[in-house]
């Protein structure tokens, strides 16, 4: 159907409307030069929100894998599968991402690439218990399933750069050298999976796999520059995708506590862990967002290139928590689980969330004096209460419906490593705040003196 034209060709207002209008409507093949009018920032769009769906579901069920490796006797192997699959779907989300901050049109050929990639994403889903299960055994993790749901994922990322290289001359090289980058890597990937090789040589080959593609992007940023991203649009996206998997986190507290409540009916350790979900969540998404993202990659793009890499872990480590709090579910249904196993669980990735978090915050302001620290210490330290009470308790012992204490102190341990999430975010409400402005105004007056003395 055709726009029709304003009447009133001489009110901007009305005009503006329908240049709105049509772009809203008509997703015909655009130019990616311009997408972001100068003086203005994108807005996260709702496909890019469908597109995070997907991921989340791919961290929801590494997640779920891990609990049930690790509630197998397979701790190490979890571990790994689950670093394995987070930096897959991760490091892809990453690379998507950056590319649609930069040329994200809209357009028809941008939504069938991007809805081509959800398929990919769900494909590599489907190869995750597997994956897990190879892990266990001992065997190559990269099973034939999740390369190809990789190479769905990442091949028309190859085909968006080389349209970019197309149409923005002045970053044709950068372009083209993620095109290459990405499309080299994918089929060295892709050969790691039908190859036959031993587990620890696959996962050899899969670390330095990941060395280099993340050192062969460093340098091409380096040397022949970055696309003309956005970076309130980019903190946007990492921020969303956060809060997206810390919704996988009340899933999983809904899935255990529903699953205990159904087999034995409410109790006290059915209880404990749904609070302690809710609490986990809110103070996790409290403590991430007060970290002033925005705000400073607004102003000090530069400030990204650490910052996009630690979300990385973060993703990680908040889909993990919903891991831990499905094992302590199982601990308290009955099992081979034992007291430590659950809290090294929970405890491990709540705390590399709150680290991270201090990271982030670091890397931002610019600022990694001393009077931060003793915040980072007392956040972490009832997770170290919660790791004494288990070993005091009883480590080695498998946890049942039957175990008083054993369940007693579940319960206990629980509440400390909620409570440390508490704590961070008191501390950063009482202090982290006045002591944010402090850090950026010493930085700001530093970078007026050295621009002074430059131009003198």
């Amino acid at each position: 159907m055709t726009i029709p034209e304003p009447a009133i060709d001489g009110e901007d207002t009305v005009s503006d409307f329908y240049v709105d209008l049509r772009r809203e409507l008509r997703h015909r093949l655009r130019p990616l030069t311009g997408v972001i009018p100068g003086g203005s920032s994108r807005p996260v769009s709702p496909l890019e929100l469908l597109y995070d769906l997907t991921y989340v579901v791919a961290f929801g069920k590494a997640a779920e894998e891990l609990a049930a490796t690790v509630a197998a006797g397979h701790v190490a192997a979890g571990v790994g599968a689950l670093v394995f699959a987070v930096f897959a779907v991760g490091w892809a989300w990453l690379n998507f991402s950056w590319y649609a901050s930069a040329y994200g049109n809209d357009d028809a050929l941008f939504r069938v690439a991007t809805i081509i990639q959800m398929v990919g994403v769900i494909v590599l889903t489907f190869g995750l218990p597997q994956s897990f299960e190879d892990a266990a055994a001992g065997a190559n993790p990269n099973n034939l399933m999740v390369a190809v749901g990789y190479l769905v994922m990442r091949a028309p990322l190859v085909l968006l750069w080389l349209r970019a290289a197309r149409h923005d001359r002045r970053h044709r090289r950068t372009a083209l050298a993620y095109a290459a980058a990405i499309g080299g890597a994918q089929l060295v990937w892709l050969l790691a999976a039908i190859v036959p090789m031993s587990g620890v040589l696959a996962v050899l080959v899969l670390v330095l796999l990941v060395a280099v593609e993340m050192g062969v992007r460093i340098v091409i940023e380096n040397r022949l520059g970055w696309p003309p991203w956005d970076a309130t649009h980019l903190a946007e996206r990492f921020s969303l995708l956060a809060l997206i998997t810390l919704g996988e986190v009340v899933a999983a507290t809904t899935e255990a506590v529903g699953a205990l409540v159904q087999n034995g009916g409410w109790s006290v350790g059915a209880a404990a862990i749904a609070a302690a979900g809710i609490v986990l969540v809110a103070g996790l998404w409290w403590g991430y967002y007060l970290v002033p993202s925005r705000l400073i990659l607004a102003r000090w793009p530069e400030r990204i290139f650490v910052w996009r890499y630690a979300h990385l872990p973060m993703y990680g480590a908040i889909a993990a928590v919903g891991g831990g709090l499905r094992l302590a579910a199982a601990a308290v249904e009955g099992g081979q689980v034992t007291l430590l196993q659950v809290t090294i669980a929970l405890v491990a990735p709540v705390g590399l969330v709150i680290a991270l978090i201090f990271l982030l915050w670091s890397t931002l302001v610019h600022a990694y004096d001393l009077s931060h620290i003793p915040l980072l210490a007392a956040a972490l330290l009832p997770l170290a209460a919660a790791v004494v009470v288990a070993v005091v308790t009883g480590p080695t012992a498998p946890l049942g419906p039957d175990d008083g204490p054993g369940r007693d102190a579940l319960i206990v341990i629980i509440a400390l490593v909620a409570f440390s999430t508490i704590v961070e975010v008191v501390g950063h409400e009482l202090i982290g705040y006045t002591h944010t402005v402090r850090a950026l105004r010493r930085r700001e007056l530093a970078e007026r003196a050295a621009n002074a003395i430059r131009d003198t």
